[in-house]
């Protein structure tokens, strides 16, 4: 993980030294990477556990965005959700029935299925955060499901 907050912080020092702001950069980068030393303190926790725990994270939200975008290649092709740090690479593929697998199974159950209220939205972007409520209310909304089965 702190790999990751230094070079993100790097990019934005190197983007804002080109703005002329260098100064208030240098102050909130040092914040944003003592930030998760001192996080992992409290929470008792190691680095190792940490990026474990941050790469835990990425796995579901890659996960949940081929979800919803209903991302799944024909054909029943596997598409790649991540490679974990230890080199263990996470594939979803969804079958000819419509169900969904991962490889490899992460599951306690053989076999389970996911319900979520979904929301359209055709813009992706908005100037406040009450003009997103407000699309949010006026959008259409239907009901997304998945059967996962252990391959």
């Amino acid at each position: 993980m702190g790999s990751n907050v230094d070079f993100y912080a790097q990019e934005l020092l190197s983007e804002r030294r080109k703005a002329g702001r260098v100064e208030g950069t240098r102050r909130f980068c040092g914040r944003t990477t003592r930030q998760p030393k001192k996080w992992r303190e409290e929470l008792h926790i190691s680095q190792k556990e940490s990026a474990a725990a941050y790469a835990f994270f990425q796995w579901c939200d890659r996960l949940s965005l081929i979800l919803c975008s209903r991302d799944f290649p024909a054909g029943e092709r596997a598409l790649e959700i991540s490679v974990r740090p230890d080199g263990k690479r996470y594939d979803i593929v969804q079958n000819s029935n419509q169900f969904v697998t991962v490889t490899p199974w992460r599951f306690e159950e053989d076999k389970f299925t996911v319900k979520v209220e979904a929301s359209h939205l055709d813009q992706v972007k908005f100037e406040t955060n009450e003009k997103s409520k407000e699309a949010l209310g006026k959008a259409p909304r239907e009901m997304l499901e998945w059967t996962w089965v252990k391959s």
